[in-house]
């Protein structure tokens, strides 16, 4: 017999033979940790399998580490199918989905007995194998010398017990303090039972050195915080559709409590902060799940059995039988993995309810384009008040004449502003005046950021974080008059206060986060910001949003842009939970679909033309779509491994090219930024109807001649760069 192991690592399931001298069955889903290179891994058994004449080859595993299955047979069935549908190994699904899996390991070992061994003497006893050399521990264990065991290390603490009875060899205070910790059981430190007992530390320290108290390690039980706020009252539907959508923030939270009652139920999130805004809110039992938790705790939660699950993506593997699945936000970028298998977390949970035969829900304000044919109920969406401010009309810059009008009234009605800005920094693009020279990363095809602390201020990438300080003179021509263009967080804080020297301006971005406690206080004021400013709490004053180059959130080489600025937009008409905030676009396209539908009030028209002009043009979700990323630090190599997987891919499809109703395979083509961290990407795209198409076509791709070859299944966009 032998174990079929899977590792978080990209890779398929390794056999090992089972732990020496255990007699505990084994069992699909159980924890086991293995030997693996050099060291001790931990993995999930997947099944059994017969035993064969090779098997004298195979390394032992060391032992278990739960009494229970970790993962239950549907979970790991689902862990299949996903790693099938994302082309990854399916250690790498598990990587991705159970990133807490390994726990720190107690793992110990020692000689078998009569197994001597010259120079190792203190090996009879058990002993810590991390005091040990790996390669020695290697040739032991396949000298078939060395026993081991091993055990999960929980967290522990220690507390300040007692070790003996009184006597009268204590004095009055010492005794006091010792009948105290009695009746207490422990102490989390001496000068908590000092407290305790009215006496001094000098007193409990004495107790210690005359071993009437002392230290112990007692495990720590972890649990999820309590909920912060008043608990909601859901809102049940008789027959809910697949799809809700508008309504305001607290109303959608209401619905989806309502749809959580009926039973076993994960509420499914983009990020941690909304989930962490629901859960204060969530009528219990709930249970709170996500990646800002630590490893610990995400271990110690696992096997809690709540009827609902507040859950980031690391909860779909979770071992429960599922109900009903939310998807909340569904069309949040959020979802897909940035790295690893490069997953679309909500279409794991669609596989996921697929598998269970459960209920799946989608629930958001505005449908993505995936989901909006589906049958949905739409509520009344927030009240809108919007003002376009046609750039090519109007003047200023970055602020138009409009807006600072807008702004100055901020203070004069008490009122809060928050100003959203594309980018941080100072500007997006600096340039000389008399020759157009511009700065670009060495590293990247990419315009260098300007930022502006300081006299010079410095150029960055924000892309590698290359920084260098910004020139005073032009190297080109020497000239000494510098542009900027594109406006990031510091040139509008700057414009404003220097518009408006009274209003108080802060600055909220991933370089620069200004306290909001005078904002949340309800003080006059004013934030510019990044997107980031849309995970913080809502100013409660807010009268004013106001963002001074809309089309920077509009970037050219995204299929989805449309779709995300239109989401953006609504998701700002809904920022606070009950004013309805003036939203002024300054704008050089003040009829973009996107404008026109708030204005309008519609949640649903961008997506339905979207979804229309994809099917019209083969982008998902009309086809599936799976882009094959080539890059190497030389351009002829990764142009020339992109060239050869065409080739393949051409020969894969044979006629099919000729009756698709859209071309299958396109590229070989430089990337939108053809140079990232010092390497040249080439792009292939595949697309087909059906996703079994694409599998058959990636089948046995040979691996590229030197270049690095990445998939990203269900791209959410095709330049693949951070957030800038």
């Amino acid at each position: 017999m032998r174990l079929s192991v899977l590792l978080p690592l990209p890779l398929g399931p390794l056999s090992y033979l089972p732990p020496e001298g255990c007699s505990r069955p084994p069992r699909p889903g159980l924890r086991l940790a293995v030997p693996f290179r050099k060291g001790v891994r931990v993995g999930v058994v997947l099944g059994v399998e017969e035993a064969s004449e090779s098997d004298f080859a195979l390394r032992r595993a060391i032992g278990y580490l739960d009494e229970e299955p970790f993962l239950d047979e549907a979970g790991i069935e689902f862990l299949k199918r996903a790693a099938e549908l994302y082309f990854a190994p399916a250690g790498q699904m598990l990587a991705d989905l159970a990133p807490f899996l390994e726990p720190p390991l107690l793992h110990e070992v020692r000689l078998v007995d009569g197994a001597a061994r010259p120079g190792l003497p203190q090996m009879a006893l058990w002993r810590d194998a991390a005091e040990l050399d790996p390669v020695l521990l290697d040739e032991l264990r396949e000298g078939g010398v060395l026993e081991e065991r091993v055990r999960e290390l929980k967290p522990t603490r220690k507390t300040l017990v007692p070790l003996r009875a009184p006597s009268d060899k204590l004095t009055v205070k010492q005794l006091a303090a010792l009948e105290t910790l009695r009746a207490l059981g422990e102490a989390e430190s001496q000068t908590a039972l000092a407290a305790a007992a009215g006496v001094g530390p000098g007193v409990v320290r004495a107790l210690v050195e005359k071993g009437y108290a002392g230290w112990r390690e007692v495990e720590v039980e972890l649990s999820a915080q309590p909920p912060a706020g008043p608990a909601l009252e859901p809102l049940p539907l008789p027959e809910p559709p697949p799809r809700i959508n508008g309504g305001r923030w607290s109303e959608r939270l209401q619905l989806a409590a309502g749809l959580a009652a009926e039973g076993e139920t994960l509420v499914l999130f983009p990020e941690r902060y909304e989930l962490e805004r629901v859960y204060d809110r969530w009528p219990p039992p709930a249970l709170p799940f996500h990646g800002g938790q630590s490893p610990q705790l995400r271990r110690a939660l696992w096997r809690e059995k709540p009827s609902v699950v507040l859950g980031s993506y690391q909860a779909l593997l979770m071992p429960r039988q599922w109900r009903r699945i939310v998807i909340i936000d569904e069309g949040s970028t959020s979802y897909k993995l940035p790295s690893g298998s490069r997953a679309h977390a909500a279409r794991l949970a669609e596989l996921r309810a697929e598998l269970l035969g459960a209920d799946l829900h989608y629930l958001s304000l505005t449908p993505a384009v995936e989901v909006v044919d589906k049958p949905g109920l739409l509520l009344r969406p927030p009240r809108t008040r919007v003002l376009p401010i046609d750039l090519r009309r109007e003047r200023g810059w970055p602020l138009t004449g409009r807006a600072v009008e807008l702004l100055a009234q901020v203070p004069q009605k008490s009122r809060q502003a928050l100003v959203l800005v594309a980018r941080r920094g100072y500007s997006g693009r600096l340039f000389c005046k008399s020759c157009d020279w511009q700065p670009v990363c060495p590293n990247c095809d990419l315009p260098l950021r300007f930022h502006k602390p300081g006299r010079r201020g410095h150029l960055v990438c924000h892309q590698c974080g290359y920084s260098e300080p910004a020139p005073e003179v032009c190297p080109v021509c020497g000239g000494e008059v510098f542009g900027y263009a594109g406006p990031g967080v510091q040139w509008v804080a700057a414009e404003i206060q220097k518009r408006l020297p009274d209003l108080p301006v802060y600055q909220y971005s991933a370089e620069r986060k200004d306290d909001l406690t005078p904002l949340q206080r309800g003080e006059p004021g004013v934030v510019v910001g990044t997107t980031a400013l849309l995970r913080t709490p809502a100013p409660p004053e807010l009268a004013l949003i106001l963002l001074p180059y809309a089309e920077g959130f509009l970037p050219a080489s995204d299929f989805r842009a449309p779709e995300r600025y239109h989401r953006l937009l609504w998701q700002l008409a809904d920022l606070h939970p009950t004013r309805s905030p003036l939203i002024a676009l300054q704008t050089f396209e003040p009829d973009h679909p996107a404008v026109e539908a708030l204005i309008e009030g519609s949640v649903t028209g961008v997506p339905e033309s979207e979804l229309a002009l994809r099917r019209v043009l083969g982008y998902p979700p009309a086809v599936r779509m799976v882009v094959l990323e080539f890059s190497h630090r030389q351009e002829a190599t990764a142009r020339a491994a992109a060239m050869e997987a065409a080739d393949f891919l051409q020969k894969r499809q044979g006629g099919y090219q000729e009756t698709a109703p859209f071309a299958p395979l396109l590229g070989p083509a430089p990337a939108p930024v053809p140079r990232v961290r010092g390497r040249y990407v080439f792009h292939l795209i595949l697309r087909a109807p059906e996703p079994n198409l694409l599998r058959d076509w990636l089948a046995d791709l040979p691996p590229p001649k030197g270049a690095r070859l990445r998939l990203d299944p269900d791209p959410v966009g095709f330049v693949g760069l951070l957030e800038d």
